[in-house]
């Protein structure tokens, strides 16, 4: 574990170049939680060098993963997000691998009368080119309403050809353990601990499983309280993290060292 307090332009150059397997991050909304970030119109010019020198120090097969939602200003979504993302692709070009949506069970009124709760955001998927990829870490029970019965079978005879959407069921198997889909569904983080934006831990535990494995190295280069390191302390994974912000630092500093003492596992961090 390697933890550094500065701004993370600086200190990302300490890392050596593909040492990373994976950028796992919740960057700063563009000025709607107030720490560190970027006005909307410029947060393209904010985001991209930082994300140009993260992708420099992936590994062959890593991946940056984003957490990032755009936000809503006289009644419209503001198109940064989007535009972040053409940019990326286009200019920058890198592969926009996947957009994963985390649906939030509990999420908080938005206090507007002509919108309804906003009860998700997008985790955005880039690499340069192919990616690791661990789907058996990450499995989870099948909801087919096939499965009962195929276990009931006793004549493995051929299926029905047709289910209605075109699919050739001939060929249909039905497994107990499947890959889960790119939609994450769980509560937000309701812990105080003294940041205006902390998300839950399984939400960085779910690409930490699919995208690496045991002993490989996970990044988050706006670490603010530390959940992605928390999250590789549990599934023995290295971790590097960057902060700005002293207080912040501070705490990620105190939740990682707690869960690093609970797996019994030496600490190492740097300050600046």
């Amino acid at each position: 574990m390697k933890l550094m307090q500065g701004d993370c332009l600086e200190r990302m150059k300490e890392i050596e170049s593909g040492s990373v397997d994976l950028w796992m991050t919740s960057p700063p909304y563009a000025k709607q939680r107030d720490y560190n970030g970027a006005e909307s119109w410029e947060y393209i010019d904010f985001i991209s060098p930082i994300v140009k020198l993260a992708m420099e120090k992936l590994s062959n097969g890593g991946s940056l993963v984003l957490n990032i939602k755009e936000h809503v200003k006289n009644g419209s979504r503001d198109l940064y997000v989007m535009k972040m993302i053409i940019h990326f692709v286009e200019v920058l070009g890198l592969t926009f691998v996947d957009e994963y949506i985390w649906v939030k069970t509990n999420p908080f009124p938005t206090g507007a009368k002509t919108r309804f709760k906003d009860g998700y955001e997008r985790c955005l998927h880039f690499t340069n080119g192919k990616h690791n990829f661990y789907p058996k870490h990450c499995l989870t029970k099948t909801t087919s309403k096939w499965a009962e019965s195929e276990a009931r079978r006793k004549n493995k005879g051929k299926h029905t050809t047709t289910n209605g959407s075109g699919m050739n069921m001939s060929k249909r198997v039905v497994i107990d353990m499947v890959r889960p889909s790119n939609v994450i569904t769980g509560t937000s983080s309701n812990k105080n601990i003294g940041h205006p934006a902390v998300y839950p831990e399984y939400l960085p535990e779910f690409f930490i499983k699919a995208m690496t494995k045991d002993g490989n190295v996970v990044g988050d280069m706006f670490m603010g309280s530390g959940t992605t390191g928390v999250a590789c302390a549990n599934l023995n994974r290295d971790f590097i993290g960057i902060e700005k912000d002293l207080d912040y630092f501070n705490i990620a500093l105190e939740r990682i060292e707690k869960a690093q003492k609970a797996k019994h596992e030496e600490f190492f961090f740097e300050n600046a």
